[in-house]
C-alpha cells in the first residue's frame, strides 16, 4: 500500500501542478520535495535501512507541513501528510489530518485504509472496521484487500508479541488485552478474506496458548 499510494500522490500531484497559478508554485516546489524525500524513505525501508527511512520520514513530514502553511488551500497535502503520520506511527495526528483531507477533497480509498489501520492501532476495531470497509467500497480491487489483511495480520502479529511479553514480565492484564485485541485483528483479517490458511492456523495456535 505504501508504494501505491505514492504513486497515487506523484499522479495526483503532476495533474493538479500543471495548472497552477503562480502564487501557488512554492507550495507545490516544497510539496514535490516532501513527495521525494517520502519516495527516497520508502527505497531505504525496502533495504532494511530503517533509521535513515525513519529520518527521511520525519523530512517529509516538515516538508508536508511547510506547504500547507504556505498554501492553506493544496488539495493533496494534507492526505500525504497523513500518510507519512501513520509511517511514523503517530496514529492520532494522522487520523486527523486524514479526516481533514476526507472533508474537503474526493474521498480516496487509502485515506480510509490508512486511517482505519490508524484506529485499529490504538485498539478502535469497531471503528478501524467501519473506514476500512469504506475503503473497499471505494476501490474493489483485491489489490486493496489483499494490502490491507496483510497490514492487519502484522498487527495482530505484534500485539501477541507483546502479549508473550507481558507474560513473562508477570503483567498478566496486559498480556490478557493484548492477546484479546491481537484475536480479534485476525478475526477481522479472515472476516475480510476467509482463505487465507496462513491467518486460520495462527489464530488456532494464539488461542490455543
Amino acid at each position: 500500500m505504501k508504494i501505491t499510494y505514492l504513486i497515487l500522490i506523484i499522479t495526483s500531484s503532476f495533474v493538479f501542478a500543471s495548472c497552477q497559478q503562480t502564487k501557488k508554485e512554492k507550495a507545490y516546489k516544497i510539496f514535490n520535495e516532501g513527495v521525494t524525500l517520502s519516495l527516497d524513505a520508502a527505497d531505504e525501508a525496502g533495504k532494511g535501512n530503517e533509521t535513515k527511512a525513519n529520518q527521511l520520514n520525519q523530512n517529509a513530514i516538515d516538508k508536508f507541513k511547510e506547504a500547507l502553511k504556505t498554501d492553506a488551500t493544496h488539495p493533496i497535502v494534507r492526505s500525504a501528510l497523513a500518510h507519512s503520520l501513520y509511517l511514523d506511527r503517530k496514529y492520532e495526528d494522522a487520523i486527523y489530518w486524514f479526516k481533514k483531507s476526507i472533508n474537503i477533497a474526493n474521498p480516496q480509498a487509502v485515506n480510509y485504509q490508512e486511517m482505519g489501520l490508524c484506529e485499529i492501532n490504538l485498539g478502535q476495531i469497531a471503528v478501524g472496521k467501519k473506514d476500512i470497509y469504506k475503503s473497499f467500497e471505494l476501490d474493489k480491487s483485491k489489490e486493496n484487500k489483499e494490502v490491507t489483511v496483510d497490514d492487519l495480520y502484522d498487527i495482530g502479529k505484534l500485539a501477541f508479541e507483546f502479549s508473550e511479553e507481558y507474560g513473562k514480565e508477570s503483567k498478566l492484564t496486559d498480556a490478557s488485552n493484548y492477546k484479546k485485541f491481537s484475536i480479534e485483528v485476525l478475526k477481522l483479517c479472515l472476516e475480510i478474506d476467509s482463505t487465507r490458511k496462513d491467518i486460520s492456523q495462527t489464530l488456532t495456535k494464539f488461542n490455543s496458548k
